[in-house]
């Protein structure tokens, strides 16, 4: 017990005098959660600049104009003379859409003739494009619901007899989670963990990878006696409890800050945030122990947090990705732990929804220690990485 609390105490003055491990543990991650909460703080898409070319100058054209640039998600902010124009404006990326009100666009609504409104966006830009393509299919819509009804009314047809001449099937959508359809509540609930999972491998390889760098591992297995465990635990607890701490800003700029919605249970996501850190710090060590100089453990350990978001589903559903991609993505605890956080905040689901997925946290966090197991022994007794860099 004596070498532990020795390799703690002396873990904590080692973190405070090495500006690298200060910037890791200290600085980077309250950076993240002030950068995060701030860049998507408005929450929800505004005003998309497009650009309309009005070919037909009629005023049933101007109140399209007007109904799209009245839309939330849509500007109005330029006018060009012709199509060219505007799909140069695209290319350019000064507008995210161009919408072409064609000649006698007017002139065939009054005759009842069908016309057409093209609408082009940048397909490559997924979320501004989707956007913008969805708010103009609403607003052409709206708009052409009132002219059939409009119609229908000159014909005697009462107005509500009209409207279900026009939809005779309605629609009611129910919106169970996150029903502002705000991407800040999405999106940052993993950008910022994702952030914090990186700053914890970084700092626990840190950590470990500096005494081997320097030729100190055989002095850490002399303190301990030989004992492994002692000198894992020793280093990492230090930084398991101010992670945890940091965690608990996190949630508190989620929670209360920015009054993320938080519809489940409270503890099982603080049990998520303590798996996650240690699960995190166990690849580490593994990293570790597989490397062959800190350079290497550093490359594979942000290497490994960077494909994790990709696995997670928050930027592409895991059922949809091949089987094999299926399996390797319950290898990243960060894929377990934004299942919970979602499952407990916006879903509300109940707790034991997220049972499995602390389970596998909880294995996550032994496996890759026993992986690294031996060869984490010969390397502290060895002392030092194979290539010192």
């Amino acid at each position: 017990m004596k070498a532990f609390w020795h390799l703690a105490k002396r873990e904590i003055g080692l973190l405070l005098a090495n500006k690298t491990m200060i910037l890791f543990a200290i600085i980077l991650p309250f950076v993240s959660i002030v950068f995060f909460s701030t860049l998507l703080s408005v929450g929800v898409v505004r005003d998309l600049p497009i650009a309309v070319v009005d070919m037909d100058q009629s005023s049933i054209s101007r109140n399209l104009i007007s109904q799209l640039n009245t839309t939330p998600e849509l500007n109005v902010t330029v006018t060009p003379t012709s199509p060219i124009d505007g799909e140069r404006l695209i290319k350019e990326g000064i507008v995210y859409g161009l919408v072409i009100i064609p000649h006698n666009f007017s002139n065939d609504l009054r005759q009842g003739k069908q016309t057409t409104v093209v609408n082009q966006y940048n397909g490559s830009i997924l979320l501004a494009g989707g956007l913008e393509n969805k708010a103009f299919k609403r607003v052409v819509g709206t708009l052409s619901a009132g002219i059939n009804i409009q119609k229908q009314i000159k014909q005697g047809v009462n107005l509500h007899q009209a409207k279900v001449n026009f939809q005779s099937v309605g629609a009611s959508n129910h919106v169970l989670s996150n029903p502002y359809t705000n991407y800040s509540y999405y999106l940052n609930t993993g950008f910022i963990t994702m952030f914090f999972q990186l700053f914890v491998i970084l700092t626990t390889i840190y950590c470990f990878g500096s005494d081997l760098k320097y030729n100190k591992g055989e002095q850490l297995y002399r303190i301990s006696n030989g004992n492994l465990i002692t000198i894992l635990t020793g280093k990492t607890l230090p930084y398991t409890l101010w992670f945890l701490f940091v965690g608990l800003v996190m949630y508190f700029s989620m929670f209360i800050l920015q009054d993320f919605p938080l519809y489940g249970n409270k503890l099982s996501i603080l049990i998520a945030l303590v798996l996650l850190i240690i699960a995190n710090q166990s690849f580490a060590i593994l990293f570790i122990a597989i490397s062959k100089s800190l350079r290497e453990a550093l490359t594979i350990g942000s290497g490994f947090t960077a494909i994790s978001l990709s696995f997670s589903g928050i930027t592409f559903p895991i059922f949809g990705m091949p089987l094999l991609m299926q399996w390797m993505s319950q290898i990243f605890p960060f894929t377990h732990y934004f299942d919970i956080l979602l499952d407990q905040t916006q879903r509300g689901f109940p707790v034991y929804y997220s049972l499995n997925s602390i389970g596998i946290l909880l294995l996550l966090c032994i496996v890759p220690i026993l992986f690294g197991w031996f060869k984490l022994k010969k390397l502290f007794l060895k002392g030092e990485f194979l290539h010192r860099i």
